[in-house]
């Protein structure tokens, strides 16, 4: 998952620069009912905070959700309605632009809002506030700087963010299904279930590390999490009642104690019965899943080549990143005199590494993409571009150890820039080649 900062530039640089005032409000009719527009708007507020808007585009989602409460207290002191209106106005001018940058996070930080979601969907925000708040306020930081179109903290903060929220997910889903048996093991532990039932409770500490354990590589494997997590709590119930058992059986008969042993048992066979029923079911679906694993494991494949990509390029060399189920190496290091697309020597040792990575998949097929600064003319640069890109496209090819892979080169001329073209920093990180790797059938 990587960000498309050039798709932010272009598509809100206008936005951005008006980010500081108002947006253009769409003023309602003199019939409008404001009571009921003040309804409307607050939920759709609510509504964009269920999608996330409000951690996306954090400045205008608070502008909206400030104008909603000025409509608010307006609209209790009984002000006229057309100052309710306006406030609504205001309000909905701000939420339709808070939509718009979060469109842009959502494209752009995908895997980031995905897994966002998965943590909240798991509990994690209630489970574990303080950490969750501390990834959103981080996320904030990071949309405001969309929002004032400067995304290169969005590039510098992407990782640590997925990384933060990824953590929240599993912990949250560890939680839920195995908060009770971690409860009831501990709680045995405290009436020293060690000394009455040691062998007992050995087991359901073991059931309840083994669910752990299965949580943290399968976290999305909902039916299976469901098996481990019941044995544990079955395990955990019983080493409650076999350590009752135990401990009463100094001021009880021995018939006593075994018609609770036998209770507890009947208990574990329920429990039992009820797991082994579903992993029958789970067994009946095994060959559907084959196929869903075998996609995932193609996947995986994929994943494990990007990360073996990244990491043969030194940070002065390329960036490597995914786009979708594309990876793009963006070449730093390549050179090219002024106004030329002739290949100098020091750029060949950079393009056998990317040679490399284009081997790993090869039916793939390849796209160069020339990109100029905003220097001279929109015609020259797209010469210019296109012909470093032809450059490139036919060196790899001529030299291609993936003799199925399909090459192709565009110039894009100073369509797409990183950065400003106002200063020689940004103009540098527009000069570039781009090299768009898609696996076949992804």
């Amino acid at each position: 998952m990587k960000f498309k900062n050039a798709s932010i530039v272009i598509a809100f640089m206008s936005a951005a620069a008006a980010c500081s005032t108002t947006p253009p409000v769409e003023n309602f009719s003199v019939d409008t009912n404001p009571t009921e527009e003040v309804k409307k708007l607050e939920a759709d507020l609510d509504q964009a905070n269920a999608a996330q808007v409000n951690v996306l585009a954090p400045k205008n989602y608070e502008q909206a959700r400030e104008a909603l409460k000025d409509a608010r207290k307006s609209l209790e002191s009984k002000d006229d309605a057309k100052d309710v209106l306006k406030e609504v106005a205001e309000g909905r001018a701000y939420l339709k632009r808070a939509q718009e940058f979060a469109k842009v996070g959502t494209d752009n930080m995908a895997e980031v809002v995905k897994t966002r979601q998965l943590a909240l969907e798991a509990g994690a925000k209630d489970s574990y506030a303080q950490d969750f708040r501390k990834a959103d306020d981080k996320l904030k930081d990071v949309s405001e700087d969309i929002e004032k179109n400067k995304p290169e903290n969005a590039m510098k903060n992407r990782d640590e963010l997925l990384s933060a929220y990824l953590d929240l997910e599993l912990r949250g889903i560890k939680r839920k299904n195995l908060a009770e048996a971690e409860g009831l093991v501990k709680d045995a532990e405290r009436k020293d279930a060690k000394k009455w039932a040691p062998r007992t409770y050995a087991v359901a500490q073991k059931s309840v590390d083994d669910a752990e354990a299965f949580i943290t590589a399968n976290r999305h494997d909902t039916a299976q999490i469901k098996v481990v997590s019941d044995k544990a709590l079955a395990d955990a119930q019983h080493v409650m009642q076999v350590t009752g058992a135990a401990k009463s059986g100094e001021k009880t008969t021995s018939e006593e104690a075994a018609l609770r042993m036998e209770a507890a048992q009947k208990d574990i066979a329920v429990k039992q019965t009820e797991i082994a029923n579903t992993q029958a079911e789970l067994s009946k679906t095994a060959a559907v899943a084959a196929g869903a694993q075998g996609e995932l494991a193609k996947k995986q494949a994929i994943d494990q080549k990007y990360e073996q990509a990244r990491a043969m390029f030194s940070k002065n060399e390329a960036e490597v990143y995914r786009q979708g189920q594309a990876i793009v190496i963006r070449l730093r290091s390549l050179e090219f005199d002024t106004a030329k697309a002739q290949l100098k020597g020091n750029n060949f040792p950079v393009l056998a590494k990317v040679q490399d990575v284009i081997a790993e998949f090869p039916t793939a097929k390849v796209i160069i993409e020339g990109h100029t600064d905003s220097k001279g003319g929109k015609e020259i640069n797209e010469k210019v571009s296109q012909a470093r890109a032809d450059t490139v496209k036919s060196y790899l090819e001529n030299n291609t150890k993936a003799q199925g892979a399909q090459f192709s080169a565009i110039g894009y001329g100073f369509q797409k820039p990183l950065a400003s073209n106002k200063t020689e920093s940004g103009r540098a990180q527009n000069r570039r080649v781009d090299i768009v790797i898609t696996p076949e059938n992804m």
